[in-house]
């Protein structure tokens, strides 16, 4: 039953958490130079901060891929399928969170004291509320099948 609604809602977020990690979802200008944020890595790097910094974004946010996909093809075990979903939008929060905690954490960087710091957001900051949305209509549709197939078991 993969050609139900809630598939194609997690469908469309593991595809919008796979493009985290090819746009930026930030840029800032340190100075003169242009810093363009993408989840797994900064470009051109800064000084005083390690790619190590982005280690653990990149992974909640593979992780919330692979649940999102793992969710996708456990559609005959709906009570399971509800609570990757559910465990995916509190993925979701904490990514939304880490991104502006690492943009706040690198506008702060000691190194840049006597520099100007300007921080401008890109379209893909906004993916991980659209994420939030798409899966809590995922587990809506869920939710709905399962009480459909339990008021069908009752009738029997």
């Amino acid at each position: 039953m993969i050609q139900r609604i809630q598939s194609i809602y997690l469908f469309l977020a593991a595809a919008l958490g796979v493009s985290l990690f090819c746009f930026p979802f930030a840029e800032i200008a340190i100075g003169g130079n242009k810093v363009a944020l993408t989840v797994c890595h900064l470009s051109p790097a800064v000084e005083g901060v390690s790619a190590a910094a982005m280690t653990p974004l990149a992974l909640v946010t593979s992780l919330f891929v692979v649940l999102c996909l793992i969710a996708l093809f456990k559609f005959r075990n709906r009570a399971m399928q509800m609570k990757i979903t559910k465990l995916c939008s509190y993925l979701q929060i904490l990514i939304f969170v880490a991104m502006i905690a690492f943009i706040i954490g690198l506008s702060k960087n000691p190194g840049s004291d006597k520099l100007t710091i300007e921080a401008s957001f890109c379209m893909p900051m906004a993916f991980p509320i659209v994420n939030f949305i798409l899966l809590i209509l995922a587990h809506r549709g869920i939710k709905k099948d399962d009480d459909l197939v339990k008021s069908a078991d009752r009738l029997r």
